[in-house]
């Protein structure tokens, strides 16, 4: 098994098995079991490995989760900006599911809206557009997937 996979391995059973609150935790954690990792090398690897902070606790995160946090207000700029607001502790789990359904990381896949990518914090989400012509297209794919939300 590959270095890399042994690592995830780890991060994963430390998020199911304990309660951990900051990523400090976690890397306190991993360096008693071997493994010295930079915040930023780990932060990458919880978004790739589909954990996020859900309610103050770190979780593994499902994509096809049906009960996705609301969305309470949604403000676009003419740039090619969205910014979402969710509930506290909610952001980084919608930023990863919208990753996953709009963002094209191999710039292969055409049924992909040209979103590059999405920042999140605690209860808040910015939202990049690749170009000002793409806006209309991610707008209607968050309609359609947030009725509720209006703009």
């Amino acid at each position: 098994m590959s270095y890399s996979k042994v690592l995830d391995s780890h991060i994963i059973d430390i998020v199911n098995s304990g309660k951990i609150y900051e990523q400090i935790e976690l890397q306190d954690i991993l360096k008693k079991r071997g493994y010295d990792i930079p915040q930023a090398t780990l932060s990458r690897r919880l978004k790739n490995l589909n954990i996020a902070k859900v309610g103050g606790l770190y979780k593994l995160v499902e994509a096809s989760q049906i009960h996705l946090p609301m969305i309470l207000n949604m403000q676009v700029s003419e740039f090619g900006i969205i910014v979402l607001h969710t509930l506290p502790g909610n952001a980084n789990s919608l930023a990863i599911w919208l990753d996953q359904k709009y963002v094209d990381f191999s710039n292969k896949q055409k049924n992909k809206i040209e979103l590059l990518g999405t920042i999140a914090g605690d209860d808040t989400i910015l939202l990049i557009a690749k170009n000002k012509s793409a806006l209309k297209n991610i707008l209607a794919n968050i309609k359609k997937d947030f009725p509720y939300v209006n703009f």
